[in-house]
């Protein structure tokens, strides 16, 4: 059964009166100006512009647990010390999803709708951590992209903290592989499970085999911090005596992987042009995350290189804790400013159609999904998702947002704090 919505609409950067009809699976079927075809199911005021919702392109959404404890000085490494090394291997379903339920709710009230999720705290406990992350976006009503990664390599010498943490994210290429096919019975309209790797200090080569095969089976983006700080190209200049993308495009030519066009390569601070070349013949895709790059001090992608081999990256937030906020809005701006570009060319190259599921997500388009969103005055006020509301009047609708996020994540928060030990 369809369901036919009336409102202001802005494509582009015109603002038109018009409608949008979507189908059961939350696809657009028809849009147009002026009057709809019959009565509308939903009649918004003149005082919304609706326009597409944002895809955060990259995210570790469990990290918003530690929002409320970071120093905006630390570095990367510092700030790993005192969140995930610290706490990850303490944390069950009940703080994953209270953390999740945060990040996605803060995403809906930002305009995001649809997030592209990397996820790797598996605590060997098979799918269970997996399942509060889904279980979260299904109750906040977001779109996801569960990228179930896999980290299979520790680092000798860690300091046991860091230890504590790998040797829970750990699972073999062979493990993950079936808690992957097994995660497939979670899919749904709303959510796409992916296989997903996690980097070259992280992964092994014999992980990233399996999961470019994999993903080139089943149609599937695979998800690869790659380069994000400089320790991966002297990792992969030491195993492989190749820099990561000559790496990658080693595996393709001597016929270890289909292809790499499943590669969606998160951000890319310390690859050369050599490699931006590499990256376009081969259609890899990329997403920047320049606000949480610049706070940690990893490094710096340059978009004017990237661009000039004709890569237009998506944009992504990673964690809120590393980050001012999960805004994509936000990331364009940044961009923007840093590189001098157009913020309607940022914002133009961030809505591109990116495949889940059964659709699109990005644009507002015949067989992209309905995912819009409402503002008054620039403020979200209404955000659709699939067709179907999830916030209303600036509340959503299926979450009481201080009972049942903030109130326990700060009890769980503080009872972690003091019992676990600082890193």
């Amino acid at each position: 059964m369809s369901h036919l919505i009336a409102a202001t609409f802005r494509f582009g950067t015109a603002a038109t009166r018009g409608w949008l009809e979507s189908d059961d699976d939350g696809l657009i079927v028809a849009l147009g100006s002026g009057e709809p075809p019959r009565r509308p199911d939903a009649d918004f005021d003149d005082g919304l512009l609706f326009e597409a919702g944002d895809f955060n392109a990259h995210s570790h959404p469990e990290q918003s647990l530690y929002t409320d404890l970071v120093d905006r000085r630390w570095d990367l490494a510092t700030w790993c010390r005192h969140t995930i090394y610290r706490f990850s291997p303490h944390l069950g379903p009940d703080e994953i999803g209270l953390g999740c339920l945060r990040a996605f709710s803060r995403m809906l009230a930002q305009g995001v709708t649809s997030v592209a999720v990397s996820y790797y705290l598996h605590g060997r406990r098979g799918n269970e951590l997996d399942r509060a992350v889904i279980a979260a976006a299904r109750k906040s009503g977001i779109r996801l992209l569960f990228g179930r990664m896999n980290y299979d390599r520790t680092s000798p010498g860690a300091y046991p903290a860091k230890a504590a943490s790998q040797a829970a994210y750990f699972e073999s290429p062979q493990e993950a592989r079936r808690a992957y096919e097994e995660l497939k019975d979670e899919e749904s309209a709303t959510v796409t499970v992916a296989p997903s790797l996690h980097s070259l200090h992280g992964s092994s080569k014999e992980a990233i085999v399996e999961g470019l095969r994999l993903a080139w089976r089943d149609g599937r983006p695979l998800q690869f911090h790659l380069s994000e700080d400089s320790q991966d190209v002297d990792i992969a200049l030491k195993e492989q005596g190749l820099r990561p993308l000559a790496f990658f495009d080693s595996l393709l030519r001597s016929g270890q992987v289909p292809s790499l066009e499943p590669l969606f390569l998160s951000d890319c601070c310390w690859i050369d042009d050599d490699e931006r070349a590499i990256i376009a013949k081969r259609g890899m895709k990329v997403v920047l995350d320049g606000r949480m790059n610049d706070r940690v001090r990893t490094g710096e992608a340059d978009l004017p290189a990237l661009l000039a081999r004709g890569i237009l990256p998506w944009l992504g937030t990673d964690g809120e804790a590393s980050n001012d906020d999960l805004s994509v809005t936000g990331e364009r701006r940044h961009l923007a400013r840093r590189w001098q570009l157009d913020e309607g060319f940022v914002e133009a190259m961030s809505r591109r159609p990116f495949p889940m599921g059964k659709g699109t997500v990005g644009p507002l388009a015949v067989g992209a999904f309905a995912d819009v969103v409402g503002r008054r005055k620039g403020l979200v006020e209404e955000v659709l998702v699939g067709g179907r509301p999830v916030l209303s009047r600036g509340r959503h609708l299926s979450l009481d947002v201080e009972r049942e996020i903030e109130g326990p994540l700060k009890e769980a928060m503080e009872r972690l704090d003091g019992t676990v030990p600082r890193a």
